[in-house]
């Protein structure tokens, strides 16, 4: 199987949230099942500034058309452990950020063409694998290619979906309009990039299987691109959760990591790593309570509003928590921490003190109001830090909660409970006063996170469409 996946960010080049690091350790699980894996991806400033090995190897270049304007790229080509990367050399991504500019609409529309031209003079791909909205459009424009390409859409986040206006369709894509007024690519009064994308791809799935159903059932929230899934794609959706990058979160061999540690030591390493956390950060080591983390873009999906009533409650157990991330509700939180000398905020998002605060702490918290899959919840488990969760998405698909079976591995409470993240806390922390966390942290550290079984449920979905 020869799969190019298309996505606006990948590791170890660029990243914004979990997409680039699906594409990034999932693209490798492929190589590692003996597949042949590609990624093409937008050649940002990021990406030349921090990795200028990628300019050595200019691989094509092209013009294409976009309506009456032309747009010149080049393709460059990178081998990171044994996937190809392309990077799309544009002007309009040369710039400081990833997204955010108002027109996002027609720099990921230029990058679709982009790919577009790319895949229709390099021909050799039996699924393109496509990735939230800013590359939904793509399987509508390769169904134009005589070759007949199969296409999958992954739905990361339902939440972005790329609104733009019923003539972008032809300026942007030298698409017919009749496919705005006929509704295949209009939602509301809107051209939709993500609803053309699950009309026009031949598969169309998300991150878990609890989201997958949640998407199904919800008809209202997210514009309504539920119900188009349920009414018009409902037999070709699925959900597929998120493995986790092994090689990458492995508390044995983790360099971020002042102790390395496995089950048998596990004790003795998290001490080590919360002490060595604590002087870092110059935090007190004087609280005799649980060490409670936070790593999130500091949003309200991401339950924000329910870590800050949880506040008033850290004293009475003599707890501290430290939060890493940024957001819109950034400002708010700092406001509402002020009081709480409890609480430590790390206002920016730092890959290396995200590892040590993940081996260091003894609870996660991630109380999203909903979460498409996550993956810092397997990261908790597997780094022996109990994850206190909402039983939205693949938090549910992935964390046992204590009242459920013989093997739980954290605490689930239910997302319409007002008080859940607060009972749960609570419950939490009388365990942890009793020392009877020990079997749910082994059940945690002993899970299976790895890509392997969830890269086969994709190999299953590519040969579903390839073999017709």
């Amino acid at each position: 199987m020869n799969v190019l996946l298309v996505s606006s960010e990948a590791l170890p080049y660029c990243k914004s949230g979990g997409l680039a690091d699906f594409v990034f350790s999932y693209s490798k699980a492929l190589v590692k099942l003996g597949h042949k894996a590609s990624v093409i991806i937008p050649l940002y400033n990021v990406v030349k500034n921090k990795h200028p090995e990628v300019l050595t190897e200019l691989f094509d270049q092209f013009d294409f058309k976009m309506s009456w304007k032309t747009q010149g790229c080049g393709i460059f080509h990178k081998v990171c452990e044994g996937v190809d990367y392309y990077f799309c050399a544009m002007d309009r991504f040369e710039r400081d950020d990833l997204y955010g500019y108002g027109d996002d609409n027609e720099r990921f529309a230029c990058f679709m063409m982009a790919v577009n031209t790319f895949i229709t003079r390099h021909n050799c791909y039996d699924v393109v694998h496509c990735n939230d909205w800013q590359t939904a459009v793509l399987p509508l424009l390769l169904s134009y290619n005589p070759k007949g390409i199969k296409t999958v859409l992954t739905i990361h986040n339902p939440a972005f979906q790329g609104w733009a206006l019923r003539d972008d369709l032809s300026n942007y894509f030298n698409l017919s309009l009749g496919y705005y007024d006929s509704g295949y690519a209009r939602l509301g009064n809107a051209f939709n990039f993500l609803k053309t994308g699950i009309m026009s791809a031949d598969k169309i799935n998300t991150v878990s299987k609890t989201h997958a159903k949640e998407l199904l059932n919800d008809h209202q929230g997210f514009g309504g691109i539920g119900s188009i899934i349920d009414w018009c794609r409902h037999f070709d959706f699925s959900g597929i959760v998120n493995g986790l990058d092994t090689d990458v979160w492995n508390p044995r061999t983790d360099k971020n990591l002042v102790c390395n540690f496995s089950l048998e030591d596990y004790k003795d390493g998290k001490n080590k790593n919360r002490l060595a956390l604590l002087e870092k950060l110059g935090i007190q080591n004087d609280f005799k309570g649980p060490l409670m983390a936070v790593i999130t873009r500091m949003s309200s999906q991401k339950g924000v509003e329910r870590i800050i009533d949880l506040l008033p409650h850290l004293r009475e157990y003599d707890a501290k928590l430290i939060v890493i991330g940024n957001g819109e509700l950034s400002e708010k939180f700092l406001y509402s921490s002020l009081n709480y000398p409890e609480v430590f905020f790390v206002n920016r998002y730092d890959e290396s003190l995200a590892h040590l605060l993940y081996a260091a702490s003894d609870f996660f918290l991630m109380p999203s109001y909903f979460e498409p899959c996550g993956t810092s919840q397997l990261i908790s488990m597997r780094y022996g830090s109990v994850p206190i969760v909402s039983d939205v998405g693949g938090l549910n698909d992935t964390v046992v909660d204590i009242s459920q079976g013989d093997k739980p591995t954290g605490f689930v409470f239910k997302n319409s409970d007002y008080f859940g993240l607060i009972n749960s806390f609570n419950n939490a922390c009388l365990l942890y006063s009793k020392n009877a966390l020990g079997p749910i942290i082994m059940n945690g550290m002993t899970g299976d996170y790895s890509w392997n079984k969830s890269a086969r449920e994709y190999i299953s979905l590519y040969d579903s469409i390839t073999w017709k």
